[in-house]
């Protein structure tokens, strides 16, 4: 095999040891899935059907909870945005002369 396909198979493995490192699961899902991916180009170029097997079960898991978390994070952020709206209205005056 060329020495370029060895440094690309390398780095998959290596993205998905940085992934582990991460604190924020956000981070650690998305470095997981571009690991996985070139993982999976390089299994698929040596064979390795297993591995391949692995790595996209891999992404298919992160990719489910990186949208479970996208989508609580939108839910977090409009509830907070409603809940400011809320209290805006209930302490501002519809208009001057309410103030005076």
């Amino acid at each position: 095999m060329s020495i370029y396909l060895e440094i690309f198979g390398y780095i998959g493995s290596i993205l998905l040891m940085i992934s582990m490192m991460m604190t924020s699961m956000v981070k650690l899902r998305i470095i997981n899935i571009i690991g996985s991916i070139i993982s999976t180009v390089y299994s698929i170029v040596h064979g390795a059907y297993a591995v391949v097997f692995l790595n996209i079960g891999m992404m298919g898991i992160n990719i489910y909870h990186l949208i479970r978390s996208f989508r609580a994070m939108a839910v977090s952020k409009a509830e907070k945005t409603a809940d400011a709206d809320a209290t805006d209205t209930v302490h501002k005056p519809n208009n001057l002369e309410e103030t005076i």
